[in-house]
């Protein structure tokens, strides 16, 4: 008998080592396979970082040559010349009595000439007549805003018997 529990204590022992090698291995192979699965993430992570950072480095360059171009078109309607009164005397010979500020003031009052919406509650207008430059008996340069985004616009007027009339050229926002 002696015998017999020797082989049953051996049986358990060896049952017992063997169930826990089994949930050993069970247990390594379930965190390797997490811990490849979170590898596969990482690298994932680390790919869409990079496509990120370059993403971000196109838009800076971007705003960089933006930032360039409005530079470039300030300086170009920093020198923009004053009006010329002188324009007037053509437009007398036409038939016109006012002045070049009067044709300042009627423009300021057709906002609804500016084809962009406002920005965050703004409203396109002429709100700068520094900014309005009647450059010939024809033509007219002016600046808009909304107090958010701004713009410059190229208009054309004609005159007939004092009525300005006008007709937008070409515009452009930033």
């Amino acid at each position: 008998m002696a015998d017999t529990v020797s082989k049953r204590e051996r049986f358990i022992w060896v049952s017992a080592i063997i169930l826990i090698i089994t949930i050993f291995m069970v247990t390594v192979n379930k965190y390797e396979t997490t811990l490849n699965l979170m590898n596969e993430r990482v690298s994932e992570l680390e790919a869409e970082k990079t496509n990120w950072m370059q993403r971000e480095a196109n838009l800076n360059s971007q705003v960089k040559d933006l930032v360039k171009q409005k530079e470039e078109y300030t300086r170009i309607i920093d020198n923009f010349p004053s009006n010329n009164p002188d324009i007037i005397v053509g437009l007398k010979l036409k038939g016109f009595e006012g002045t070049v500020q009067d044709i300042i003031n009627d423009l300021v009052k057709h906002d609804e000439l500016i084809p962009y919406k406002g920005a965050l509650g703004g409203k396109m207008g002429f709100y700068n007549e520094d900014k309005i430059y009647v450059l010939s008996d024809k033509w007219v340069f002016a600046y808009f805003e909304d107090g958010h985004a701004y713009g410059y616009m190229l208009l054309s007027y004609s005159i007939d018997n004092n009525n300005i009339s006008w007709k937008v050229i070409d515009s452009y926002i930033f």
